[in-house]
């Protein structure tokens, strides 16, 4: 129980004597280890993945879910795909490659939507890619020589 009233001065016996820093201390051994307590930064995707993505700006729903109120333009996202094969895990999101424009209600609906099942969402998925990736290779091929 501390029983000053008066602050401590610089100098004091609960003063810091090295500077905080992100390494721990043990006494067992004569070394430094890193803090499990450090911040790990978040990887960030390769730019060269991202022009996959770019690519469904300004395209249609390519899911094209039955049941959808309408399918807008403004809406339209990429979506990955849920598949291991294609980098999926948990917490990870699948390869840039393998994303389709879709709208936000259908992309809602592959990811977290009741209406369908396992199997007719990759059935929907795996049709919307088929027909995207000749388009994307079109458009790819078209940004790569106008620069």
């Amino acid at each position: 129980m501390l029983t000053r009233r008066t602050p401590l001065k610089p100098g004091g016996s609960l003063q810091r004597r090295t500077p905080l820093r992100s390494t721990t201390w043990l006494k067992h051994t004569a070394g430094l280890v890193p803090s499990p307590f450090k911040k790990k930064r978040k990887k960030r995707r390769p730019m060269s993945e991202r022009r996959f993505t770019e690519a469904c700006r300004g395209e249609p729903c390519y899911l094209l879910i039955p049941g959808a109120p309408a399918h807008p333009l403004e809406s339209v996202v990429p979506c990955h795909s849920n598949s291991q094969e294609h980098g999926k895990g948990m917490g990870i999101k699948a390869d840039d490659r393998f994303s389709v424009p879709g709208c936000g209600w259908c992309h809602h609906q592959i990811d977290q939507g009741n209406r369908l099942t396992k199997e007719e969402r990759r059935a929907y998925w795996d049709d919307a890619y088929t027909r995207w990736v000749p388009v994307r290779a079109l458009k790819l091929a078209k940004q790569e020589a106008s620069k």
